[in-house]
């Protein structure tokens, strides 16, 4: 198999660093195998157990510049960040850093979430946005300048592309595509509408973006790490909170529920945010939820279902559940 750009970047920065690979410990890509955009390497440097990640998104990144900017400003005993040993930023798609290796006798949390962790998950949260940075700590790109309803707007279109892109590929093999256009463009349409309506007076915030369960590691002691800053950047209100829930329930619950239990994970996420919504003084809470939701809703249809390898059968039954979840907020 021919190397990679990301194979020959792992080489080089092992050349330059002098860092000692052990063994590949963890890949992510862009929606399908095909378009891997990190490798995760555990080894040694300087002579400490270490993690090397090298990178090349399709996307702007600034990985280094976001996670070592937390942990200087960081002051919390309870949520803490893997110090930074080295990092290079190539372009601004493109780079890497060598880490502290996490504790070996912990673990990151597993979604979906049982009752009792998503209180102490909550809790997690709003110790995160205590300590995270309040204001931007490099200067903002282009669409982070949109307003929140144009910004969503402007990733979900981003969205669109893949999926149509997707059912084109799909098309031409002779196979139907995943999306009646009757059944989902009224529903986007509506869609749209609702986030330009609540997102139009919503303000943007700096976030890191990522906060999920699987990217918060629990170490010995009652100490967790927050991973995976790859994300940072301005994001509108309410984001965050949608996040959570599609990463731990629509992202990961079982298909084949029926409707009204399915959404019962989700009515759950509600009730504990409402403590969230308290202490840090989110206004409208119930239709800040809604639009989130929605927004997410759209997101999961076009990018994580469509435009992904899926069996036909599981995407089918997923945004089965999702156009009921719509079709529910949209008249409410």
């Amino acid at each position: 198999m021919a190397k990679t750009y990301l194979d020959n970047l792992v080489q080089e920065t092992i050349k330059k660093t002098k860092f000692v690979l052990r063994r590949k410990v963890h890949q992510s890509y862009y929606y399908t195998p095909d378009k891997v955009r990190s490798l995760v390497f555990e080894g040694v440097y300087q002579n400490k157990p270490a993690v090397l990640k090298v990178y090349n998104n399709p996307y702007p990144i600034d990985e280094p510049i976001a996670l070592n900017s937390f942990n200087r400003v960081n002051k919390s005993k309870i949520l803490k960040a893997p110090e930074v040993y080295a990092d290079e930023i190539i372009s601004p798609r493109t780079g890497w850093l060598i880490m502290e290796k996490l504790p070996g006798s912990g673990q990151f949390f597993k979604s979906p979430l049982k009752p009792n962790q998503r209180k102490q998950f909550i809790n997690l949260y709003l110790e995160y946005r205590r300590t995270f940075p309040s204001k931007p700590t490099r200067k903002l790109t282009l669409s982070e300048n949109l307003s929140a309803d144009e910004f969503h707007i402007y990733r979900i279109n981003r969205w669109f592309q893949l999926a149509n892109d997707k059912e084109l590929e799909i098309a031409a093999i002779g196979e139907k595509p995943i999306l009646k256009p009757e059944e989902f463009i009224p529903r986007f349409k509506k869609g749209i509408n609702l986030i330009r309506r609540e997102f139009k007076n919503r303000k943007m915030i700096w976030c890191q973006g990522h906060f999920k369960p699987n990217q918060v590691f629990q170490a010995p002691g009652n100490v967790y790490y927050l991973t995976d800053f790859g994300h940072t950047k301005m994001y509108p209100e309410g984001y965050e909170l949608g996040l959570i829930i599609w990463a731990d329930w629509m992202m990961v619950s079982n298909e084949n529920l029926p409707y009204n239990k399915w959404k019962e994970g989700i009515n759950d996420w509600l009730d504990k945010f409402r403590v969230v919504a308290s202490k840090l003084r989110i206004k409208k809470f119930q239709s800040l939820m809604k639009a989130s939701l929605v927004e997410r809703s759209l997101g999961t249809i076009l990018a994580d279902i469509c435009a992904t390898n899926q069996p036909r059968k599981k995407k089918t039954k997923r945004i089965s559940l999702i156009y009921q979840l719509l079709d529910e907020i949209m008249e409410q």
